[in-house]
């Protein structure tokens, strides 16, 4: 098993630096590595050219002030020497007479290699073509501050030998602002960790500017990104510097520090996930190996023992944490199945439409009553007819959720209608009228005119809640592809939005309705006797650790044990979790031919969403992980 179960603490930090004072410098780079190490870190980036400063200026053209900071390099590699921790720290290293802005890559004693800036701004506030050259992409060998055969070069990457999913690549500020930044050929040489030792100015509205651009190359990468700036010390009366940290993976900022902030910023990072992003997309082409994409891969040795999380985890990973596009997407969601209910209405010529309530819960239900609607506003001119249809069953139980549709049916405009057997809906047929038919059971599986829009929903199909009773041919999942614990999160948004205060009422009596997962009476999934179903979003967080992420069980017990802390014990998320595979893998065979529904989000659980399992997979590796869990919590 991977170490720490594949995540790397990552720091970044902004010392308050002195101008022209090398060795000062390297004591605040020193005391900002030992506080990342004494908080866990083993990867940590400090800024460009920090032991000078970067407002050095033409003090750089000194040899005084560039033998120093070679000295103070020195000083700072053999403070650390014991710390078992990869960082990188700039300064202006002067190489065959010309002076190049460099980042060290130094671990355990030892300067691993030395990395030069590729682009070299002069224009606006930076000047830095009248001191730097650009560095050179093919690995030499240098000597700095007594070590030889050090490689120098831009086309570097340095690999874990415990853990090859730890791969670091490094670029320089400017590097990443290019339009061919050298970060995208680390990543395709494999580096999953790419360091930017930057020295970014202030501005109005530059640090959002930065956050977007640093977030969206660790997305187009699939890697982690991990952005320092200069802190305080390098303002001046007319440029002010303030530092800035930012730690994103795969498009998610999992850590930040304002600029004039603390300066500092530390986060888990899941290197074996990134392997994992890049292996499920075929146009992410890594070479086979950095040699053969032409570069130098140092290896080095590190332990990352097991530690508490330090990054966020979301309990609901199937629900945009952000506000804004929260909302949007729950507007979308509603829009979306609509739209994809037209095309196959149209493409079925259907003149008929049901939505089957029989195996459905009240929130599903209501949100396949609301795309149906919004349905019916589109294709007003050419709509079918349609009904709610309540099984007779339950309608002669007349429960309270029952109440709840009917009314919401009645606000929607919906006729409702009662769904039987061929037998009783003979029996009732006096009692029919066109505002409230008996439908028959057969007649509509034998019907093409008829679509029947299933409200299950996604979760619920993955844990073989519920089943298809009618002819696969003739159904609409309409919210299959999407999970039990966003639903309700979708109907508050569209009761939010909505004018009419009666619905909005409506729909939030819906959500306050007990809306758990439910094991059914006739069970068709194969459950041993001790196996207990857990609340809805622990479901979906274990849901999403398999079919997104593809986490493996200890993986996925050490998310959910951050993110419910507090809530659930770990015996609780282990007994659910066996459940979760046990009922996942036995009903399998449930979805091997899903009937259409629309794509809303970016996981499904057929082969038109992306998803191959095969029919009979065994789940023994999973519930063997599983019982191990359970034996070492249980000492």
């Amino acid at each position: 098993m991977i170490m720490n179960n594949g995540f790397v603490p990552v720091a970044t930090a902004s010392p308050r630096t002195r101008v022209a004072d090398p060795m000062a410098n390297a004591e605040l780079c020193c005391d900002a590595i030992v506080r990342a190490a004494n908080a866990g870190a083993k990867v940590v980036a400090l800024p460009e050219v920090v032991l000078t400063s970067y407002i050095a200026d033409d003090m750089l053209y000194h040899d005084i002030v560039l033998d120093a900071a070679e000295e103070a390099l020195a000083h700072l590699v053999a403070e650390t020497a014991k710390l078992d921790v990869v960082f990188s720290v700039g300064l202006p290293l002067c190489v065959n007479g010309k002076i190049y802005n460099t980042l060290a890559i130094c671990h355990a004693g030892e300067i691993m290699g030395v990395v030069p800036k590729t682009y070299i701004p002069t224009y606006g506030v930076d000047f830095e073509g009248r001191w730097f050259s650009s560095g050179p992409a093919d690995v030499t060998y240098i000597t700095v501050a007594g070590q030889e055969h050090v490689p120098f070069g831009s086309h570097q990457v340095f690999r874990c030998r415990q853990m090859p999913q730890l791969c670091l690549g490094y670029e320089i500020c400017e590097d990443i602002w290019s339009p061919d930044p050298p970060s995208i050929h680390l990543a395709l040489a494999g580096a999953t960790i790419i360091c930017n030792g930057s020295a970014s100015n202030a501005s109005l509205e530059k640090d959002l500017y930065r956050r977007s651009l640093i977030s969206g190359q660790s997305a187009r990468l699939l890697c982690c990104y991990a952005y320092c700036s200069s802190g305080q010390g390098d303002s001046t009366g007319d440029v002010t510097v303030g530092g800035q940290e930012i730690i994103a993976e795969n498009g998610s900022i999992l850590a930040q520090a304002e600029p004039f902030g603390d300066g500092f910023a530390i986060a888990d990072v899941d290197v074996e996930s990134l392997w994992g992003a890049r292996r499920g997309m075929s146009s992410f082409h890594v070479e086979p190996t950095p040699q053969y994409a032409d570069y130098h891969e140092t290896m080095f040795d590190m332990t990352i023992p097991d530690h508490p999380l330090m990054r966020p985890v979301s309990k609901q990973p199937f629900i945009p944490a952000d506000e804004k596009m929260r909302a949007d997407c729950c507007s979308l969601a509603v829009t979306m199945q609509a739209h994809g209910l037209a095309a196959r209405v149209g493409a079925q010529n259907a003149d008929h439409l049901v939505i089957d309530t029989t195996n459905s819960s009240v929130t599903n239900t209501a949100l396949a009553m609301l795309a149906v609607a919004r349905f019916y506003d589109l294709e007003r001119p050419a709509v079918p007819d349609m009904y709610v249809a309540i099984s007779q069953d339950v309608q002669n139980g007349q429960s309270a959720n029952v109440k709840l549709i009917e009314q919401l049916a009645d606000a929607l405009g919906l006729p409702l209608a009662t769904l039987a057997s061929a037998q009783a809906a003979q029996q009732d047929t006096a009692q029919s009228s066109p505002e409230h038919p008996v439908l028959d059971i057969q007649e509509l599986i034998g019907d093409t005119s008829w679509l029947i829009v299933n409200p299950s929903d996604m979760t619920q199909l993955a844990l073989g809640l519920v089943q298809f009773p009618f002819d696969l041919g003739r159904q609409y999942g309409i919210n299959s592809q999407i999970a039990h614990t966003f639903v309700p999160v979708i109907l508050r948004q569209y009761a939010q939005e909505c004018a009419e205060g009666n619905l909005q009422t409506l729909l939030g009596a819906i959500c306050d309705a007990d809306d758990e997962l439910h094991i059914p009476e006739h069970d068709t999934v194969s459950m041993s006797e001790s196996a207990e179903l857990g609340p809805a979003i622990v479901e979906d967080f274990y849901l999403d650790g398999f079919l997104r992420a593809q986490y493996r069980p200890a993986k996925t017990f050490a998310l959910a044990k951050q993110a419910f802390a507090g809530e659930y014990g770990e015996h609780e998320l282990l007994v659910w979790m066996k459940a979760f595979y046990e009922r996942f893998f036995g009903s399998q065979f449930l979805r091997h031919s899903l009937p259409d529904g629309p794509r809303i989000g970016s996981a499904g659980l057929d082969l038109r969403d992306g998803f191959m399992m095969p029919t009979y997979a065994q789940s023994t590796l999973w519930m063997n992980e599983v019982d191990a869990l359970l034996n070492a919590a249980a000492k």
